[in-house]
């Protein structure tokens, strides 16, 4: 499967790296790098799933770390997995919803 980015998913992404360099450490930061590219390559390789947490839009929900999150969704027919957001856990929920709908 090929993973796609969104440009939301790429704007969160920086947002929160760019926030977490000032509260981590450089290892921190690479090991969260690292564990991000680990959850999407095992997404890719379908050795771990996530459950639907959007059913009209089937959107998963995946836990990086206990104050981030990745939202994706899986396109079986054409063999594609959307990253969709990153989402800061502490953030308003209604956040998350205004991103995804």
């Amino acid at each position: 499967m090929e993973i796609i980015w969104t440009r939301l998913a790429n704007n969160t992404f920086t947002e929160i790296f760019e926030n977490l360099d000032f509260r981590w450490t450089k290892k921190e930061m690479k090991e969260f790098r690292n564990l991000t590219d680990s959850m999407l390559e095992n997404i890719k390789n379908e050795k771990i799933s996530h459950s639907i947490i959007i059913k009209r839009l089937e959107i998963r929900k995946a836990v990086l770390h206990r104050n981030v999150s990745l939202y994706y969704k899986i396109d079986r027919e054409n063999n594609k997995i959307y990253v969709l957001t990153f989402f800061n856990n502490r953030m308003n929920p209604r956040t998350l919803q205004k991103l995804l709908n």
